[in-house]
Formats: C-alpha cells, structure tokens, sequence
C-alpha cells in the first residue's frame, strides 16, 4: 500500500491517494487532525474539499446518515447539493430526487460551487503570495 498527496488546501487539508494491490485505490480527506472520510472516487473527493473550502470548513460528527452539518445545513442550496453530491453512498440522482429538480440543474449548482471554490482558493492564494512580498 503506497500513499501518494494529489491536492492540496489551505489550513493543511489535502486528499491522499491510497494505492491497494487488491482492490480500487481510495482517497483520503485530510486535515491537521488527520483523515476525515474516505472515498472510492477521486472527484467526489475534490467535491467535498470544494463544500469544505465554500463553509470555511465544518465538522460531520452526529449528523446522521442523511443529515447535513450545521455549517452546511445553513449554507445556500447549492452547497447542500454539492455536500450530498459527495458523500460516498449518494448520487446525483439521489440529491435530484431529494430537490424535485431535473438532474442537470442539479450538476449546474454543484459545477456553480466548484467555480466558487476554486475563485476562492485564487483569492487565498495572491493574498498569501502579496503579503510574502510585502
């Protein structure tokens, strides 16, 4: 088993590929703390990172199987699509039926966060890179 970082995020986060002889690779969700969920699929991975980076970060600890943490829950509908989008047992399909809303409204919203995470990443990163030259 070999481990390999594929993204990288502030505030220490970073997905970690898990490479297995005999099964399909994982990917890790970490944080300063260490791993905070397991995915079999590298994208839905990215996603989590993306509701992660929009909230500013949340905790997942009693919030059920089919509940949303707080920070989630109180966020715009698109971040629940994205948040449900990623969870490793939910589809598309799945959060399509949840919202009454034709499944490529639904990828629009989450295609709509993932742009907003990246935008967001962008800004952290030529703040840090003008307050390094500074």
């Amino acid at each position: 088993m070999t481990e390999s970082v594929i993204e990288e995020y502030a505030h220490s986060c970073r997905i970690i590929e898990e490479e297995r002889e005999d099964d399909y690779n994982q990917y890790h969700y970490e944080g300063p703390m260490g791993r905070i969920k397991t995915f079999e699929n590298p994208d839905k991975a990215r996603l989590y990172a993306d509701v992660q980076t929009v909230t500013g970060g949340f905790r997942e600890e009693k919030t059920g199987e089919r509940g949303a943490p707080p920070a989630v829950a109180r966020s715009r509908e698109d971040v629940l699509m994205a948040y449900y989008a990623a969870q490793p047992t939910m589809s598309m399909q799945w959060v399509s039926a949840q919202f009454d809303l034709p499944e490529d409204r639904v990828r629009e919203y989450v295609q709509s966060l993932r742009n907003r995470a990246e935008q967001m990443r962008e800004d952290q990163n030529s703040e840090t890179d003008h307050s390094n030259s500074s």
